[in-house]
Parts: C-alpha cells; structure tokens; sequence
C-alpha cells in the first residue's frame, strides 16, 4: 500500500511539472533566471524563516496546557516537522511532530494530533479569507472562486463541529476524550481563538511579504492583493498529495497563479524553481541546527517516523 501511494504521489508531481514546464521558452526562462536580484531573493528567504520563528510562538499557544513546551522547543518542533515534509513524501513531519512532543514532553498522540489540526483550521480559515478578498479585486475564475467559498464553508464546519464537542464532551472522562479536548482547546475560549486568527492573520502576512520580496528579484512589484492571490492558490494546491517538499504542485501553483497577474510563464517558472529551493534550503539549515541544539539524531528520528507510520498502516488495513 506505502508503495501504491507513494507512485501516486510521484504521477501527480510528475503530472504537475509537466503542465508547469509545458510550452516553456528555455532561453527567455534562462534569461530572467539570470537577472534575478540576490539581495531581494536573501531579504524573501530571511522573512519566509521569519515567519515559521512565529509559527512556533503560535504553536506554544495552541498547546499552552502542556507543561514542559518552551518556545524553544515549541519552534523546533514546527522547523522539524517541515523538514520532514521536505524529505518524506505525504507530509509525513506532521507525524514526526507529534512524536517528537510525545518523547520530549510527553504530550499524547491525540493531543498532538488535535493540536495541527487545529493549526491547519486557523491556517485554512486565514488562507481561504485571503484567497476571497484577494479575488473581489481580480478576475478570478468563477470555479475557483466556488471552491475557496466551499473550503471556507468546509473549515466553519469543522470548526462549529469542534465548539459542540467541547461544550458537550469537553469534561466527561475518560482519557481519549480529555486527550482530544487538550489539544483543542485554544478553540474553547473565544479571547484565545480570536487572539489567533489574528496572529495566524499576521504570520500569512508576513510570509507574504516573503513572496513581495521573491517576485520583486525577477522585477515584478506586486500588490498586496496580487501576493495574496500567489499565496491562496499556492497553499490550496499544496493540498494535493505529491512527492516530498511539494515538488511540481508547488511550481504549478505559481506559474498559474502568476498567470493569472499577467506574468509569463518564462518568468514565473524559474522564479517558482528558486524560491522553492530557497525556501526548502533556509527551513533545513535551522531545523539542523535546531537538532543539534536538542542532541536529536536525524537519521534515528527519521526511522522512528517511519517505523510508526507502518504500524498505524497495518493498523488501518
């Protein structure tokens, strides 16, 4: 099965490059790949490291009822994790992160597990606003429109769904349900939840500022607007399945999305080559360094990730 879904990850990247590459004028590619500024291309890679350092300020508050989560580890375990995501394919650093918190501070499973789901509502909920208000000023193709509305409508769902479980089972006993409760509980008071979309709301911003940066390297000044059409359709395609670090969907998403700004393809796509390797690059280098400030061992961890991932497997089938 690991092996069934592992291919498929690899078609759709695959699927993804091709469409991303398809129609490309190589010398005029190699042209503006050539003229890119590095200063901008550093400054965008500065703040994109910035604002996982404030993922990890979030990710403290999320699981603020964990007694022995520092900052520091609270941020480690988010450079951690999206190195994981790097270097495995289906996103398995999520797993990684909840191992890793279970080990170190001995937060359940479930808890952990409750906790990114959380985060992804926050993140969705932030994205999906973004990609609408960024589309009441473009002309953005009415499918896509229907489908950030129904995501949204989707990441409400779960989340009136959450504020039911907690006013209903919130206190019944029992230690899977007090798990579950533990890790979402930032969404059972409204000054906290609040407190977060608006931090959330601050993070996106400023890894937008990452992409104003990136795009203006090869000479495009962007529109706050324009950035957040970028960062919406990116995000909602890197949904999809594919091999480790989104490798295709993520080029896909910013040649279409720049499509849609204007900006041709011979342009948009080498940019989309270094701004991922950018970021892929900058996110390794501190979660090494992160590794080596914990003692961890990469290489054991990662058999470990592995390890759980084919139990849960062989759980399931």
């Amino acid at each position: 099965m690991k092996k069934l879904t592992f291919f498929a990850s690899l078609l759709i990247s695959a699927a993804a490059l091709y469409l991303a590459f398809s129609n490309l004028n190589l010398r005029e590619a190699l042209s503006y790949m050539g003229k890119m500024n590095p200063w901008d291309l550093t400054a965008g890679s500065l703040i994109f490291v910035l604002s996982f350092l404030l993922r990890g300020i979030r990710w403290k508050f999320i699981l603020k009822r964990t007694s022995g989560l520092s900052l520091n580890l609270a941020t480690a375990n988010i450079f951690i994790g999206q190195f994981g995501n790097n270097i495995l394919p289906w996103r398995m650093g999520d797993v990684w992160r909840t191992l890793m918190l279970r080990k170190m501070v001995n937060l359940p499973l479930v808890s952990g597990g409750a906790g990114l789901g959380v985060e992804r509502l926050y993140d969705g909920i932030v994205i999906v606003g973004l990609g609408i208000l960024a589309s009441s000023y473009y002309a953005i193709h009415t499918r896509m429109l229907k489908t950030l509305y129904t995501l949204l409508g989707v990441l409400l769902g779960v989340f009136i769904i959450l504020l039911v479980f907690l006013r209903i089972f919130g206190r019944k006993e029992g230690r899977f349900i007090q798990n579950l409760s533990r890790g979402i509980s930032s969404l059972r008071n409204p000054r906290d939840f609040g407190l977060l979309i608006l931090f959330s709301f601050f993070i996106w911003l400023v890894e937008s500022a990452s992409f104003y940066y990136f795009f203006l390297a090869a000479g495009f000044s962007l529109k706050l607007l324009q950035i957040f059409v970028v960062v919406s359709i990116l995000n909602v395609v890197l949904l999809l399945p594919a091999a480790p670090a989104s490798l295709g969907t993520f080029e896909y998403a910013i040649v279409f999305a720049a499509g849609l700004l204007s900006i041709p393809k011979e342009a948009s796509l080498p940019l989309a080559l270094v701004i991922h390797f950018l970021r892929f690059l900058s996110i390794n280098i501190v979660a090494l360094l992160f590794a080596l400030v914990l003692g961890l061992s990469l290489k054991r961890e990662i058999k470990e990730v592995e390890k759980e991932a084919d139990k849960v497997e062989e759980e399931v089938l």
